[in-house]
């Protein structure tokens, strides 16, 4: 009698191998699908870092160089000669007498922006081919000079484009005459510093002067920022 009711109740109490088998595959489904929101949301949590990153380091450099565009010619004396010195669609060369003295041998009176030399060689504005993978897919810091050598202002840039305003309301990448130039718009395009491999860039970027940059058809994010400067020096 004692016998059968512990047999009794050794059945009731436990557990058969197949619940077991049902449990554990339950529970490995509800493991993996927690992990799968985990990594889909680290990955969306690293997007949008990149992005954001990206944003505020094209915004950092473009606002510090439209600064120093808008005061281009600075020149309180008139003696100093203060103007643009050079202006092509990749670089911009100009002068001001910073500390009021008349003179332009003053510490950053002869500033200059855009891409070194190494970086962009024929002087497009776009980057090279500088992992000579045969893709336009390159970027590099984007640079001020004071006369002491490139000082990065931007990084993973991969194209700018300087597009002058004349006097004569006309617009061009390449001014003849200096001295003609009232305003500057500057369209700079940064590119993610890693690829994103769920991501296709087939997107076309289009200039202040209309020019296209792309479709890259790669795995790199990009943000075009364009602004507009008024040169409150120059044609005075």
């Amino acid at each position: 009698m004692s016998n059968a009711t512990f047999k009794a109740g050794l059945g009731n109490g436990g557990f058969t191998i197949v619940e077991l088998m049902i449990t554990l595959v339950i529970s490995g489904i509800i493991v993996a699908a927690i992990y799968s929101a985990y990594i889909v949301q680290q990955r969306t949590y690293t997007v949008q870092n990149a992005v954001s990153e990206m944003q505020q380091n094209l915004r950092a450099g473009l606002m510090l160089m439209t600064d120093e565009i808008r005061i281009a010619g600075l020149d309180e004396q008139g003696t100093a000669g203060a103007g643009i010195t050079s202006a092509t669609v990749a670089r911009l060369n100009f002068t001001l007498d910073r500390d009021g003295d008349g003179s332009l041998g003053g510490t950053s009176e002869s500033i200059s922006f855009g891409f070194r030399d190494a970086d962009d060689a024929d002087g497009d504005g776009m980057v090279d081919d500088l992992n000579q993978n045969g893709r336009n897919d390159d970027a590099a810091s984007l640079g001020k000079d004071t006369g002491g050598g490139y000082q990065s202002i931007a990084d993973n840039i991969q194209a700018i484009e300087f597009y002058y305003l004349l006097a004569d309301g006309t617009e061009t990448t390449a001014p003849a005459q200096l001295d003609q130039i009232r305003a500057v718009r500057v369209s700079v395009l940064a590119r993610a510093g890693y690829p994103d491999p769920d991501f296709t860039n087939s997107r076309t970027y289009t200039t202040a002067s209309g020019a296209s940059w792309g479709p890259f058809n790669d795995n790199y994010r990009r943000r075009l920022l364009i602004m507009s400067v008024q040169c409150r020096n120059l044609g005075l």
